[in-house]
């Protein structure tokens, strides 16, 4: 049922087991980094919960009425509560204590087609205080038959309390030639391939949105053309005439987008870190693999302290840029500063 999802057996084993299990918990929590498949998962498993032989796979009707592939999950004992788009700020909002409040209203009302009731709770650590709060409840003393499928990113922004009262399935990234495969069955090069499956760090999704581009989060072209104009500028250093020379750059003519230029930042900070290994000899655990010629080329001009202060003056840009400065500036001081640090 789930075998089309990148690795994490144990916890398709714990899945599995659970389905044919007597006496099971109530609320399972599905945590790990963005693109390991968690949620995939949570969806395949709560249509296998709802179907009748408990496989979702013999296409009874149940399954029919979870058809995940097209996005349509009409089936009468399933809940979705997950964080909604605001189009006037163009950002996700945080879930609400009247999305909580009205899943709870739900809980007087028994299961339609079997004898369980599944309510998977995306993002559930983008959740307002108030919500929250009002959720725990629900966790505490969940309805006769009810199954809760959390699903977060971040197991710090969860209450305690709620942690307390769930399994939880921690989900580590992928094996990088397990994600090296399933890239190359998508129709990606392979030296392409070796090389997001790194930049990704296991994350089969983190992947295919660094190739494809995540036009969602305003990150128009893949991660390969942005990792070209990093690189360009690291060749390029030292700068004779840093104002003259920056004063060329596309990455600064206003038109790139925060997101686009978050992107940016975390590329020279893996391009300074590859310099940094090259510098040490761990070749061996580089990212950018297919630069490894021109990186052990490029380290010779760096002393280690210089590469040092440019990687933390990434980290400093990459926070800035959350903080919404602005842009060009947070963009134009880091080059300076990566440049003042080669120089040393």
């Amino acid at each position: 049922m789930w075998e089309h999802i990148l690795g994490h057996e144990a916890q398709k084993a714990f899945l599995k087991n659970y389905l044919q299990a007597q006496e099971r918990p109530h609320a399972l929590l599905f945590c790990g980094a963005e693109g390991l498949g968690k949620r995939e998962l949570a969806f395949v498993f709560a249509k296998a919960l709802l179907c009748e032989s408990h496989t979702g796979t013999d296409h009874c009707e149940a399954c029919r009425l979870m058809n995940i592939e097209a996005h349509d999950c009409s089936h009468p004992d399933f809940l979705l509560v997950k964080r909604e788009f605001n189009t006037e700020k163009n950002r996700y909002e945080d879930i609400t204590v009247d999305q909580v409040r009205a899943l709870i209203s739900k809980t007087a009302f028994a299961p339609v087609m079997g004898t369980t009731k599944v309510c998977i709770i995306d993002d559930v650590d983008c959740m307002r205080a108030e919500a929250a709060n009002s959720m725990l409840k629900l966790v505490e003393e969940p309805p006769e038959g009810w199954v809760l499928l959390l699903i977060a990113t971040s197991v710090n922004r969860l209450l305690p309390t709620i942690l307390s009262r769930v399994v939880q399935l921690r989900f580590a990234p992928v094996a990088l030639p397990l994600v090296e495969q399933k890239l190359v069955e998508q129709g990606i090069a392979p030296e392409q391939a070796s090389v997001l499956a790194r930049l990704a760090e296991g994350s089969i999704g983190q992947a295919l949105k660094l190739y494809e581009g995540d036009k969602q989060n305003g990150v128009a072209y893949n991660v390969l053309e942005y990792r070209k104009q990093a690189w360009a500028f690291l060749e390029a250093l030292p700068l004779n005439m840093p104002l003259n020379y920056l004063a060329g750059r596309t990455w600064l003519d206003g038109k790139l987008q925060r997101a686009e230029a978050q992107l940016l930042v975390q590329l020279w900070q893996l391009l300074i870190r590859d310099l940094l290994l090259c510098k040490l000899q761990l070749y061996d655990r580089i990212y950018n693999i297919d630069l490894t010629d021109a990186l052990r080329a490029q380290c010779r001009g760096w002393q280690v302290a210089g590469l040092k202060k440019a990687l933390a003056a990434t980290g400093e840009a990459y926070l800035a840029l959350g903080q919404f400065v602005g842009v060009k500036v947070a963009l134009e001081v880091l080059a300076l500063k990566i440049d003042e640090a080669y120089k040393e």
